[in-house]
């Protein structure tokens, strides 16, 4: 799914209203129309009980609020307009619908600024239609009191239509004063890139996709470079790799993991537990002398290999039989002692032109964060996975803002042609081309130790079955989360474990599959 630029947006508006022959007001109508279905379709809201509060602006956005606000009525809806008068100009269409309420004796009334705020009921349901996503100022003092009075007061439900006012679409802000905080968000057609960042998630709520009828061959002409990973492009991918019949395990790939130190052995169980959950075909697994009955015993699927040093550590990585091995996972529960160090800087010298595509992870991603040196090391699309706080590290400084981050991410990927899959609530994938995929599943309940691990085994053994480098990434964030929502359906977000998550990516797949 595109996520598009507020030009590309405006775009897609006019090319449904000039390939269908409508004008902007029924384009209006249609969007009030689809939140109208979505609020009479979702039991939470008891329309007919409870009043609704309609805050429209004097632009489209507020054209979209009266719209639903007649719509409600006509329901048989308790409704109150609310005009925020914060501008003097109104668009053609607002007025049209203004126009059309007053007619119908909807209770219609302006809040002028500098005026005692009105008194609205608690009970009641807000819809918040003030500004759209072309708003792009800072609003004053008195006006941030307004909104602040709306955050504060704890109504029933606040829904924006299409974006919560005062978000901006393209640009960060520090004025969090000045947004409306949304308990749902009604976004039209496609996800608006503010609602997966970190900072905003308090003002966007839920948000919930609303279909307004654009043109699919208008969406699939326009370029992008932001997309949200949706199932049917999972499904997409999976159908080309489905199992068949006359198979056997050397056409699912032989990976490799490879990690361990004294007291963090469970890091690589779970990673080549996850692995084999995943559908790889074969497996070894590289650890610490002192690590081989661990694992022998936890998973004796998986074929073990061992340092010949007797000691806690790695101190030398050596794969016996290197050409037959499809894809690595490295890092998980590794430590970062000196030897281990030297151990993996003389691995990356012997892998660089070997072309084994490779996932590196947790320590081993410590250890290139104080060897920055190394990643010059990394052969081409190279997969990293590290959290907000190993990202820091790589870079040696923090991000200014969430379009920051961004900009680090594809700047890296780019500079070093690798992948970079940032974990993290709607984990983002970034790609040497400079595409950035934002992930739709997964929940709080996988903040837990081991999810990071069971991410690396899952996305080295869908390389090692031949998926490419970006499917393998994509697939195995959609799955990893996907398996962990089924967890959290199923035991609740505090009491979800690392063993959970791999214990339902059967079930993952199952989802993908229909």
């Amino acid at each position: 799914m595109k996520i598009l630029s507020l030009n590309q947006i405006r775009k897609a508006d006019q090319y449904c209203i000039d390939s269908e022959s409508i004008s902007s007001v029924q384009l209006m109508e249609r969007a009030a129309k689809s939140c109208f279905n979505w609020m009479i379709h979702n039991k939470y809201f008891k329309i007919k009980e409870i009043p609704f509060i309609i805050l429209v602006g004097n632009g489209n956005n507020g054209g979209d609020g009266l719209s639903l606000s007649y719509m409600l009525h006509l329901y048989g809806a308790m409704v109150s307009v609310y005009l925020v008068n914060i501008s003097s100009h109104f668009s053609n269409e607002f007025l049209i619908k203004k126009n059309e309420i007053l007619q119908h004796g909807i209770n219609f009334k302006t809040i002028f600024e500098n005026e005692k705020f009105p008194y609205f009921y608690k009970e009641s349901y807000i819809i918040d239609a003030i500004f759209g996503i072309g708003f792009n100022r800072t609003i004053n003092s008195y006006w941030k009191s307004f909104f602040r009075y709306i955050n504060e007061k704890k109504f029933k439900a606040v829904i924006s239509i299409d974006v919560p006012s005062g978000l901006f679409m393209e640009k960060n802000h520090e004025n969090f004063e000045g947004i409306i905080k949304a308990t749902h968000t009604l976004t039209f057609q496609v996800p608006k890139l503010p609602f997966l960042f970190p900072n905003y998630a308090d003002y966007v709520g839920k948000w919930y996709l609303i279909n307004i009828g654009w043109k699919e061959d208008f969406l699939r002409k326009i370029q992008t470079k932001n997309f949200y990973i949706d199932n049917a492009y999972i499904h997409a991918i999976y159908k080309k790799k489905r199992r068949q019949k006359f198979s056997h395990k050397g056409n699912y790939g032989h990976g490799m993991i490879i990690g361990g130190s004294f007291g963090m052995m469970g890091s690589v169980v779970l990673s080549a537990t996850a692995s084999f959950r995943t559908g790889i075909g074969k497996l070894n697994v590289y650890v610490p002398y002192y690590g081989y009955k661990i694992i022998q015993n936890a998973l004796p699927e998986a074929i073990v290999n061992t340092d010949k040093t007797k000691q806690h550590w790695i101190n030398n990585i050596v794969i016996s039989n290197e050409n037959n091995i499809n894809a690595i996972g490295i890092g998980m529960g590794m430590g970062v002692h000196p030897k281990t160090v030297y151990a993996l800087e003389s691995f990356l010298l012997k892998i660089k032109n070997k072309k084994i595509p490779m996932v590196i992870d947790a320590d081993a991603i410590n250890i290139l964060s104080h060897k920055l040196q190394l990643l010059d090391l990394l052969p081409e699309e190279t997969i990293l996975t590290p959290h907000p706080k190993e990202f820091q590290r790589l870079l040696c400084r923090s991000w200014k803002n969430d379009y920051d981050k961004l900009r680090l991410l594809k700047e890296m990927s780019k500079k070093y042609k690798i992948f970079i899959v940032f974990k993290g609530a709607h984990t983002i994938i970034s790609t040497p081309s400079g595409n950035l995929y934002f992930n739709s599943t997964g929940n709080p309940g996988m903040s837990t130790a081991g999810s990071g691990d069971i991410l690396t085994g899952m996305i080295m053994s869908l390389l090692s079955q031949g998926y490419s480098t970006k499917e393998s990434c994509i697939m195995g964030v959609y799955l990893h989360g996907l398996a962990g929502d089924i967890a959290s359906k199923k035991l609740s977000k505090e009491a979800i474990i690392a063993n959970d998550i791999i214990n339902h990516i059967g079930e993952a797949y199952l989802k993908i599959k229909i």
